[in-house]
């Protein structure tokens, strides 16, 4: 039954009315527009109805609304844009620009020129003698020209493109580090994944094992107050001491600290499973569970070594770090490389060249880049990206050591738990016979109020064990499938 049907079913007990069908039609359609408005079950929870999850139900709600979850995809997302930004250096940049510029002065040029004018020449007779002047054209002087050097006005307008044409593979390699980072947060996302998986299936069977433990107290406590009430009789009717009795009544109030903290513990196990889920805090929540040991396929240490070795996220997303720094490590080596460019400008500008007026222009260029020397900063470069390297390097060794590590502790946990609960099957059955005979033998006189008390009390710490070894079994089983990363695939 999914939670629409779950709702429905709850609403029509609620809404019990009877009006022709189709006003019924109507309600029911305006309780649907509301359940369209509301996330369903948050906002019942929220509003006093319990919402029943299933553990499954559980961990599907988390992997869509837990907030670290969402961060992981967003890294994600932001990865996949970091190869958008790699692949765009292979790519022509186009760019448009537009400038206006005022000369507050004029650059010139000056140089001498001849100054033309009239000359009055002598005129001279036969004899040598002048005899007047005539006026003749010539030069009279030295005069200074000056040429202006532009406009005083400058309108540009420029469309360029740069195309890098060969770069060493710096360009291939840097497109490689985002690709890789991607795949990289990809496997983060499935570790994010793994251990959300786990811990809500740690908080889950917690609360069913903390429901259990307050029923248990519960009834110890009501049993130990039904014990009381007999030693009261008894001790009335002169059959039982005043020990007795105050024995019985302090057990009675030890008892009650101890539903105390379970249901305080309860209380905050569920503050923390709401918060994996993304619940609201007002939400009231009921878990639907068994805690049963249930059938598993005891697979051998070594398959389960080999499988997480595979399968977990950690090692791949560390691998493809590793690969990061060895393709940084190219690009650092091949900094002191020549690149290759290309460059083109087209111009629509004012004045053109020494007219003024708006005329089109365009250049073209091969630009060549050679750092010859960078104060050695290539070499501290080389040096870094080789020590990020070994770094990566051990860290892989160390992983891998650690996760052979948790996956060996989670096997052995997985056994001990379960010989354990078995164990403490048998040990209950045990207590409830004792603790039977011996109330028959207390209210025959045979037996003392502290025999039954002393019982009772091994009784609640046998089912107080063996609810610890149920719970210990159910999260070492799905810490092993954390271990292994079955749970990230």
């Amino acid at each position: 039954m999914n939670k629409f049907q779950i709702l429905s079913t709850k609403l029509q007990t609620i809404f019990k009315f009877q009006a022709p069908k189709h006003k019924q039609f109507i309600i029911w359609n305006l309780i649907f527009g509301i359940c369209l408005n509301f996330e369903i079950c948050s906002a019942l929870g929220g509003l006093g109805f319990p919402l029943t999850i299933t553990l499954d139900e559980a961990i599907e709600r988390a992997l869509e609304h837990n907030e670290g979850i969402l961060v992981a995809r967003n890294k994600i997302t932001e990865a996949e844009a970091g190869v958008i930004i790699g692949r765009s250096g292979f790519l022509p940049k186009i760019n448009i620009q537009g400038s206006y510029t005022r000369l507050a002065k004029l650059p010139s040029l000056e140089m001498a020129a001849p100054e033309y004018g009239e000359l009055q020449v002598p005129v001279f007779n036969t004899l040598g003698i002048p005899t007047g002047y005539t006026i003749v054209p010539g030069v009279v002087g030295i005069d200074t020209m000056a040429f202006r050097m532009g406009e005083e006005e400058n309108y540009l307008s420029r469309a360029s493109l740069q195309q890098p044409l060969f770069t060493w593979g710096k360009i291939l390699n840097a497109y490689q580090i985002s690709k890789l980072n991607f795949e990289a947060e990809r496997e983060d996302f499935r570790k994010q994944k793994n251990e959300l998986v786990f811990n809500v299936t740690k908080s889950f069977y917690g609360i069913l094992v903390l429901n259990e433990l307050i029923k248990l107290t519960s009834d110890a406590y009501t049993q130990t107050k039904r014990h009381v009430k007999v030693v009261e009789k008894r001790y009335n009717a002169g059959l039982a001491s005043k020990f007795d009795l105050l024995r019985a009544k302090v057990q009675l109030a030890n008892m009650e600290p101890q539903v105390i903290k379970a249901k305080n513990g309860l209380e905050i196990a569920k503050i923390g499973i709401k918060t994996l889920l993304g619940l609201s805090q007002d939400t009231i929540i009921k878990l639907k569970g068994e805690l049963r040991v249930g059938a598993y396929r005891n697979t051998p240490l070594q398959k389960c070594i080999k499988d997480a070795k595979a399968n977990r996220p950690e090692i791949k997303s560390l691998q493809l770090r590793k690969n990061m720094t060895l393709k940084a490590l190219s690009i650092a080596k091949r900094a002191n490389f020549p690149n290759l460019a290309f460059i083109a400008n087209y111009d629509y500008k004012k004045p053109l060249y020494f007219e003024n007026e708006w005329g089109t222009d365009w250049n073209v260029t091969l630009a060549l880049q050679f750092p010859l020397l960078t104060g050695f900063e290539t070499l501290g470069k080389i040096r870094q990206a080789n020590a990020r390297v070994s770094q990566a390097e051990h860290g892989l060794n160390l992983l891998k050591d650690a996760i052979e590590l948790e996956v060996r502790m989670a096997y052995l946990q997985l056994e001990e738990s379960k010989r354990i609960v078995e164990s403490q099957e048998k040990n209950i059955a045990q207590a409830k016979e004792a603790l039977s005979i011996v109330d028959k033998r207390y209210k025959q006189g045979l037996a003392t109020s502290l025999e039954v008390m002393d019982t009772q009390l091994a009784l609640t710490k046998a089912k107080t064990n063996w609810l610890q070894s149920l719970s210990d079994y159910l999260i070492a089983k799905a810490g092993l499938e954390k271990a292994t990363g079955r749970n990230s695939k």
